[in-house]
């Protein structure tokens, strides 16, 4: 090869390795800024929940022009490369999702190969101390089509045994359903803890823990008064308390399936008349729960507190007032209650 010629040849190889090298820059450039804007989210700052649904059998290219369409991704197909890339592109998995766009390609698409759907149905919480004409109301409020159902003679036997908690139920949920998520939430949260508890030391510890939620706000107050109850019991002291009564003075009503706020119910006019749940005029528990009572009202419940006292009252502002003798008790009606 002649000086010319082999120029020539160094020459064009020298072209071909500019070419090459200029060509992995600008590859290199362009896959920088395509792993920027799919791990960048379109807005950091925005936490807003956005509920998005994933209609069974929709491909990785229609889920994508849905996020791009709802401002959620910058580019549909920088999402369909991400899910082609990862083999992700067949594992979307159908349901309702709440996302965000302070979400980035690769945390959205995990959501919904994972399956991280919402569950399905309403969400509807019942409080402690609810009883079950009250829960009655909250599942007809919330739109639970067969709630008013549950509330009569057969279910007024539960009362006390329907955990109170946040469940999904749905719209047209049957009786015997709602029933059952209650009535199964209680036997693993309070059954299987006190499995080795008698029936009667078990039936009685959930009458009284029903009473400390109509009664008491704090927890160290419940373990008080439930020493105070556990102690009048035991000397053969009527327990007198007022929750009691005002329950019992619905209790013909809820039989019925009619409604009756225990809240509303007149204590002066009914302390006079005598019922099973009279715990002025008849000594000993009520015969069943006033309500539903959560874990910490269970739990002092089963862990009363000893202590002097043998009196108690609710202040109006909700304080428990205690008192070790009946002059003392007067003294704080009448301090307390204006009576």
């Amino acid at each position: 090869m002649n000086l010319k010629n082999r120029n020539k040849f160094i020459n064009y190889f020298k072209g071909k390795i500019f070419l090459s090298r200029l060509t992995a820059a600008a590859f290199l450039t362009v896959a920088v800024i395509i792993s920027f804007l799919i791990y960048q989210p379109i807005d950091k700052s925005d936490k807003e929940r956005v509920e998005f649904i994933i209609q069974k059998g929709s491909s990785s290219s229609e889920v994508a022009g849905l996020l791009a369409d709802n401002s959620i991704i910058r580019n549909r197909y920088l999402f369909i490369f991400y899910a082609v890339l990862t083999g992700n592109e067949k594992q979307i998995k159908a349901g309702r999702y709440i996302i965000s766009r302070s979400m980035n390609i690769p945390q959205v698409l995990e959501i919904f190969t994972q399956g991280l759907a919402e569950p399905e149905g309403i969400l509807v919480t019942i409080p402690e101390g609810t009883n079950v004409n009250d829960a009655t109301i909250i599942l007809t409020k919330a739109g639970i089509k067969n709630a008013p159902s549950i509330l009569g003679i057969e279910i007024i036997g539960l009362e006390g045994y329907l955990f109170p908690d946040s469940y999904r139920f749905k719209e047209d949920e049957t009786q015997e359903e709602i029933i059952k998520k209650l009535t199964d939430n209680f036997d693993r949260k309070v059954r299987a803890t006190f499995k080795n508890i008698s029936d009667h030391d078990f039936k009685e510890a959930i009458i009284i823990a029903s009473i400390l939620e109509k009664e008491v706000r704090k927890e160290e107050d419940m373990r008080l008064v439930a020493g105070i109850i556990k102690k009048r019991l035991a000397i053969g002291l009527s327990i007198e308390i007022d929750s009691t009564v005002a329950y019992g003075a619905c209790y013909q009503q809820f039989l019925t399936g009619k409604y009756c706020d225990v809240t509303q119910v007149n204590l002066v006019d009914n302390i006079s008349i005598d019922s099973r749940y009279n715990t002025y005029m008849r000594k000993g528990l009520p015969p069943a729960p006033i309500s539903n009572p959560g874990l910490t009202a269970i739990l002092s419940s089963f862990n009363p507190e000893k202590s002097d006292y043998l009196y108690y009252l609710s202040a109006k502002d909700g304080t428990t007032i205690f008192s070790k003798t009946a002059q003392e008790h007067q003294r704080a009606r009448r301090k307390y209650l204006k009576i």
